[in-house]
């Protein structure tokens, strides 16, 4: 390797590093919101139901923004667009702890989820491009990362809590992610061609007529809706019995299960069928959440929170596999499209939950979550037999 290509690699290596920096810190930010909760309701005096919209007005503006800038990718610089949506998010989260009243919090916390979507839209298809022998390593590494910050959200809410308001958790947040803009800005030397075909209007009808990729959004939708359910409701949920503290911890302890699942998986899917691994996966789930929230209470429920986290994992990337799998020619578009099912999910059933748990109780509201893990083990035996015939007749 000549100077020229050791230069090159390294520059590539950096801005790879620097996306990852910036794709952690997001996931700190956003799970935030559900250990910050209780802290909400104190401030701005609302009711559950209106907590409930916190979710939504991070992930509606995120899916917004995100598929459009998937769509225009081939129209736009990729790079700068980047480092713009950084800058962005950094004032925007600025901004949440900044603001006064709770629709201005909620304003803040869209225009926060829509500066998000411009880099959650286009660095997935930059590192697809920068890694082209290695994209299922690379993105194994991105999931891995994204839940290795979501997994300190909670322990951040936990330190600033001790010492400090909430705000304050924004203000450090979005401080942070300064430099990271500033390194994405330095390391984007990188000379590797960058080219993504931009969501046709034939490949749109072509995939919203396939069976397999709406059957593969449906579950999608479902299962990410349990994720969100527990990103957003699960510290609320456990502080009416536990302290604050350790309700933050056990979100710690869900989402950091994310981090062996899905090594694990990484390894069994070239074991197993996709499908498989998923109505495996999601029955245990369906399993462990009865157990959860209708056999045990108090510490114990943690351990099986926990466990409910290292099955849960897996039921995502799988999803994303297995549309990929039976449109191999089609990926990059599939993702486009399949990716606006995962905040849709985020978005609707932290409310409805919202809504459930001002009428009846936070309990009867996360009970309410082995209703779409149910309809997540049914969507995927569809999804079995239809994935079998393309395989079979093509």
């Amino acid at each position: 390797m000549n100077i020229a290509e050791r230069f090159e690699v390294d520059f590539r290596e950096k801005w790879t590093i620097s996306a990852f920096l910036y794709l952690g810190l997001g996931a700190v930010v956003t799970q935030l919101r559900g250990s910050l909760l209780p802290n909400f309701q104190e401030a701005f005096g609302v009711s559950e139901s209106l907590l409930g919209l916190v979710s939504p007005a991070g992930t509606v503006g995120f899916t917004a923004v995100a598929l459009t800038a998937g769509m225009i990718a081939g129209r736009v610089n990729i790079r700068r667009s980047i480092q713009i949506g950084a800058l962005l998010t950094a004032i925007t989260t600025f901004a949440i702890g900044l603001s006064p009243g709770y629709f201005l919090f909620l304003s803040a916390i869209l225009l926060r989820g829509m500066a998000g979507g411009i880099p959650g839209g286009l660095t997935r298809p930059v590192l697809g491009h920068l890694y082209p022998d290695n994209r299922g390593q690379i993105f194994n590494i991105h999931e891995a990362v994204w839940a290795l910050g979501a997994a300190c959200g909670p322990l951040l809410a936990n330190l600033i809590l001790r010492f400090a308001n909430w705000r304050v958790a924004y203000y450090v947040a979005g401080a942070a992610f300064v430099p990271i803009f500033f390194l994405l800005v330095k390391n984007s030397r990188f000379s590797a061609d960058i080219k993504e075909k931009p969501l046709t209007r034939d490949q749109l009808v072509k995939l919203l007529k396939s069976p397999v990729v709406m059957g593969v959004g449906v579950a999608l939708f479902l299962n990410v809706g349990v994720e969100g359910g527990f990103f957003t409701w699960l510290p609320y949920y456990l502080s009416q019995s536990l302290p604050q503290s350790v309700a933050n911890l056990a979100l710690t302890g869900f989402i950091g299960a994310y981090v062996p699942g899905r090594l694990l998986n990484s390894y069994l899917t070239r074991k197993f069928a996709l499908t498989d691994l998923l109505l495996f996966s999601s029955s245990i789930t369906c399993v462990l959440l009865v157990v959860a929230f209708f056999l045990v209470s108090g510490y114990r429920q943690i351990w099986v929170i926990v466990a409910v986290g290292f099955f849960i994992s897996t039921v995502f990337p799988n999803l994303f596999s297995l549309a990929a799998d039976a449109f191999p020619e089609h990926s990059g578009p599939v993702n486009g499209l399949i990716m606006t099912f995962d905040p849709l999910g985020l978005s609707i059933v932290p409310v409805i939950m919202g809504i459930i748990a001002e009428a009846f109780g936070i309990q009867v509201a996360m009970r309410f979550l082995v209703i779409p893990i149910i309809g997540v083990i049914v969507t995927v035996f569809f999804l079995k037999r239809k994935f079998e015939d393309i395989q079979r007749f093509g």
